[in-house]
């Protein structure tokens, strides 16, 4: 149902009907909707788990999913998660991704906040402008950054596209974002979370062969 939903708002919001392609990353299982007629480009370093080109290039809009183990934090119960979240993929950490990582300059947040999602996980979110060279030519883009973490997996889902078309292409990005999915090992209880079992006060266990004595 999730998928269907999503497929729909991605036909509402392509100017052009297409088919919607369900990748699934072969090392960490994450699953995400776009359209087919986007583009696969060659995923390097192994971190990069998918590199995704408008067609034509248009606008120079893309969409790109980082994930690599992190392992610093892997058990965090429910309510700490996302102050987890909040310290892996902080600000710093977002805008190092333009500039250091992906060669950017100027890189710049014009928004950010600490509290948002990204599949099944807490994640910060991130809106930067900054100049990308391309075929000898500098080009002032915008940009849309989810920067997740649970259970040590460490991920960033980062869209782009040339400031002056941002509005053009942010109802795709978004709708492509609410098609992540992440598998169940990653979801936010398998780490025994189902119950507060402490709280469940006296329990009686019957002791040897003598009914109606127990033990604490």
């Amino acid at each position: 149902m999730k998928y269907l939903c999503a497929f729909l708002l991605l036909f509402i919001s392509l100017p052009v009907r297409a088919e919607v392609f369900v990748w699934t990353d072969s090392k960490y299982d994450i699953t995400m909707a776009f359209p087919d007629n986007w583009i696969r480009q060659t995923q390097t370093p192994d971190d990069l788990r998918l590199h995704v080109l408008a067609p034509q290039g248009t606008d120079l809009a893309s969409c790109r999913i980082f994930a690599s183990n992190d392992g610093r934090f892997l058990y965090v119960p429910p309510r700490g998660q996302h102050e987890v979240a909040q310290f892996v993929q902080d600000s710093d950490t977002l805008r190092a991704l333009l500039q250091n990582r992906m060669g950017y300059s100027n890189a710049q947040l014009v928004g950010y906040q600490n509290i948002g999602s990204l599949g099944k996980g807490p994640a910060t979110v991130a809106i930067a402008q900054y100049s990308k060279t391309w075929n000898g030519k500098n080009h002032a883009m915008q940009s849309i950054q989810f920067g997740g973490y649970m259970n040590g997996m460490k991920t960033v889902y980062h869209c782009e596209a040339l400031a002056q078309s941002w509005g053009r292409w942010q109802p795709i990005f978004m709708n492509m974002l609410k098609s992540i999915d992440f598998p169940a090992q990653y979801g936010p209880v398998p780490q025994g979370y189902y119950r507060d079992f402490i709280s469940d006060g006296y329990v009686f266990f019957p002791a040897g062969y003598q009914q109606g004595r127990g033990k604490r």
